[in-house]
């Protein structure tokens, strides 16, 4: 079984891996590595990256021009025949918005998990990472301080995660790509559990689904991975985005945010999302652009 996991930066995509990783472990799953065969990964193993593991993971970037192999951000190589590449390995990471090429990429793959999150806790998430100490080291930016970048990328931030989520749901059916979500997996671990499990036509005891949720549990990763994880929860946009950053979350992915079910406004009890069964994607494309037109009327 080949698996390929993709999710906007910043989205949960650290946990998803682990839990899979898992997953293949303890069902008896052959695992195969491209990047563990290359001749930079026993140096890497040495670098100082993000975390512990951040070398062994196969993560693979996806252009319309190109497709590239790289650990973290600090090293990428190009890839010369995509197919040869899947074939040494079971579980590829990507970030890769969909371009010309994913169709072809998707294809090669039997499982495809994709992984969303709330935008404004992603946006917070991510002004954090780009201005942590280890983002600081390889990509020196002159903002170091959190909350000045978010002010200054939000509107970015927000844009990027609209269509990258967009249109991996408007294929999703076409692909077979199963749709889980971070805040899902927080408050109801086992529930979300079981529709990965049934998608990736496993079984697991329930002995082991208890295990596998103990050892995926944010305290347990963030002791094992402290510069890379910092909170476990859901929701903390409600209080900490303003007003204004709120009501430009509105404009930006208002009518993507309630196709998902994700709460609207302050004090909104958070609900599990889900993806509609049934959407009309191009309908939904344009609700979307509609709402955007205030971006570019200034």
């Amino acid at each position: 079984m080949k698996i390929l996991q993709g999710g906007a930066p910043k989205c949960g995509n650290f946990w998803l891996y682990q839990i899979i990783q898992q997953l293949l472990e303890r069902t008896g799953r052959d695992f195969t590595s491209f990047i563990q065969k290359q001749p930079i990964y026993d140096l890497a193993k040495e670098w100082d990256l993000n975390y512990p593991s951040q070398a062994s993971i196969d993560v693979l970037d996806v252009t319309d021009l190109q497709y590239s192999y790289r650990i973290s951000s600090i090293y990428r190589r190009p890839i010369e025949n995509i197919q040869d590449y899947v074939a040494q390995t079971n579980h590829v990471w990507t970030h890769s918005p969909i371009c010309k090429r994913s169709g072809e990429l998707l294809n090669l793959f039997d499982k495809k998990v994709y992984i969303i999150r709330d935008p404004r806790d992603r946006a917070i998430s991510a002004s954090k990472y780009y201005t942590s100490g280890y983002m600081l080291k390889y990509f020196p930016q002159e903002e170091k301080d959190a909350s000045r970048f978010l002010e200054k990328n939000f509107e970015q931030l927000m844009l990027e995660w609209v269509w990258h989520v967009y249109d991996h749901l408007r294929l999703s059916q076409q692909y077979n790509i199963h749709i889980t979500f971070y805040e899902s997996f927080l408050l109801g671990f086992q529930q979300e559990l079981d529709g990965l499990l049934q998608y990736l036509e496993v079984n697991l005891p329930a002995n082991e689904r208890d295990e596998l949720q103990e050892a995926m549990s944010f305290a347990t990763l963030k002791k094992q991975n402290p510069k890379h994880l910092k909170k476990g929860q859901s929701g903390y946009w409600m209080e900490q985005l303003t007003d204004e950053q709120i009501e430009k979350a509105e404009v930006i992915a208002g009518p993507l945010i309630r196709f998902l079910k994700y709460p609207s406004d302050r004090g909104q009890e958070m609900p599990f999302p889900i993806v509609p069964a049934q959407a009309d994607f191009e309908q939904l494309k344009q609700e979307i652009i509609l709402s955007q037109q205030p971006l570019y009327m200034n």
